[in-house]
This record gives C-alpha cells, sequence and structure tokens, in this order.
C-alpha cells in the first residue's frame, strides 16, 4: 500500500492542505509553517528571544533540517508544535498519513 502524508492547516477559521510523497517533506513543510506562524521567518533573533527567553531554540535551518533522518524531523516538529498551542489565532496543524485506496 502506498501512502500520501497530508498537512493540515487551520488559522483564523482557513483550512488549507498540502499532500507530500514522503512524510518526511511533510515534517520539513510542517516545521517551516509554525517558523512562519511564530516569526521565525521574518526576524529569528526577536522571535527566538520571545518564545525562548534566552534557553537555545531547535534547529530553524531548513537546509539543516533537509539533512535530518524522518524521526530527527519528528522530534523537531514535535518541539515547534509545543509553541503554538494557546495561540489566540486558531492556529493548529497536523500531518495525516492518507493510503491511497484502488
Amino acid at each position: 500500500m502506498i501512502n500520501f502524508w497530508t498537512l493540515v492547516v487551520s488559522f483564523e477559521g482557513e483550512l488549507s492542505a498540502a499532500t507530500h510523497l514522503t512524510e518526511k517533506g511533510a515534517l520539513i513543510a510542517a516545521i517551516e509553517d509554525v517558523l512562519m506562524f511564530l516569526g521565525v521567518d521574518d526576524n529569528p533573533a526577536e522571535a527566538l528571544d520571545r518564545h525562548f527567553d534566552g534557553d537555545p531554540a531547535p534547529c530553524y535551518d531548513l537546509d539543516e533540517m533537509r539533512k535530518m533522518s524522518r524521526e530527527e524531523l519528528s522530534k523537531l516538529f514535535r518541539e515547534w508544535a509545543g509553541h503554538t498551542w494557546d495561540n489566540h489565532h486558531g492556529y493548529q496543524l497536523e500531518i495525516i498519513r492518507a493510503p491511497v485506496q484502488p
């Protein structure tokens, strides 16, 4: 059976989805989306200071992420996604495995 991996995002009542051939690709896309939501892509120093208060931040370099294994990315995704909980914008994301049906 073949699986696709679908990234589903909800933000301010709007839903979006992106389908990936690999779980690794979906994880990278999900982390990138979280980084954009948190503002790390626009102003890393300010966003990291706001969310980590001087503590070391998880990896936010997409080139480095592409070198990581699926297992490493899964852990990294959970670390970043934890910083989106209890937000006031209704931002939520999930990666769903979707088997291809004949």
